[in-house]
């Protein structure tokens, strides 16, 4: 039996990076086919040629990172700023009780002053992808970091199309 060679079953390092990256979204894709949402975005599609929602993801956050040195911290963030991001979506008049009833929890356990800083930080998002993102019109439905050595990994899962405005097609 010949034997292979030494560089036989070796993978170069960005072929490396991109099956690792491929994992990662499809333990993403996973998780939302069977969470919360399931029903909702049964048409989440892994789109190779868009523009990359984990990149955009990253420089919607970019002013607040210097704030959040670690992982835990930075997902805390992030998790923020998808909230944020999918509430930028919704009509004017009702983005306020929404907004009541996602932080209503928070309001339970902590003081007043955490809960008033929270919704400034979620209301200065939502004007900031207003302002400077209006032209990304997918919705938000995941995101998981990583923790990639020296970096932190992000990878995003998102819609194809804004659901809001499909659903009004529907």
């Amino acid at each position: 039996m010949a034997r292979k060679s030494k560089g036989f079953g070796k993978i170069s390092q960005p072929q490396r990076a991109d099956k690792i990256q491929q994992k990662r979204l499809k333990k993403l894709h996973r998780k939302i086919q069977t969470g919360l949402f399931s029903d909702k975005f049964a048409g989440i599609a892994m789109n190779k040629g868009e523009v990359k929602m984990s990149e955009v993801l990253e420089a919607f956050v970019e002013p607040y990172l210097d704030l959040v040195p670690s992982m835990s911290q930075r997902q805390q963030l992030l998790d923020l700023a998808v909230i944020a991001w999918n509430l930028a979506f919704m009509p004017e008049n009702e983005l306020p009780s929404t907004l009541d009833y996602l932080l209503q929890d928070i309001s339970k356990d902590d003081d007043p002053f955490f809960y008033k800083e929270i919704r400034s930080v979620i209301n200065d998002l939502i004007t900031r992808k207003k302002e400077v993102f209006a032209e990304h019109k997918r919705y938000i439905v995941a995101c998981e970091l990583q923790d990639a050595g020296k970096e932190f990994h992000l990878s995003v899962i998102s819609t194809l199309l804004n659901p809001f405005v499909a659903n009004l097609a529907d």
